[in-house]
């Protein structure tokens, strides 16, 4: 009776292993494509973030832009986040997630969601991804 638990559980054990070598492996992180310039746009309201390098911009229809820089993005599994200083000393945190995001306004779906922080605000939300090439 023993023998057959331990070859019971073994048995179950063995299901959930997937053997089949010919299997593609797993695709790339998309946390890779997070050092390369990056758009990001939302609705309700409307906004515009672009991220290059170390610069970050927001623009919103109606108000100044309000840009900063990053010293660099802190990279965490499936996202990707900035903390940009403002001219008036303050800060905009800004978080790009590996997470695919449907715009509302077009129905395209792009491959990150993107939230913009600025000091005593209503936080921006959006959908991003690589800038187009110029």
């Amino acid at each position: 009776m023993r023998r057959m638990i331990i070859l019971s559980a073994l048995a179950l054990t063995a299901c959930g292993q997937d053997k089949n070598p010919s299997a593609p492996p797993p695709g790339p992180d998309l946390a890779s494509n997070f050092s390369q310039p990056i758009d990001a746009r939302g609705t309700n309201p409307d906004w515009g973030l672009t991220i290059r390098g170390l610069e970050l911009t927001l623009e919103r229809p109606g108000q100044p832009a309000v840009a900063g820089k990053a010293p660099g993005a802190t990279i965490r599994p499936h996202q990707a986040s900035w903390d940009a200083a403002l001219a008036n000393g303050q800060a905009m945190k800004v978080t790009v997630y590996a997470s695919p995001c449907t715009d509302e306004a077009t129905g395209v779906t792009h491959p990150f969601a993107a939230e913009v922080l600025l000091p005593n605000a209503t936080p921006l939300d959006g959908c991003a991804g690589p800038a187009p090439k110029r």
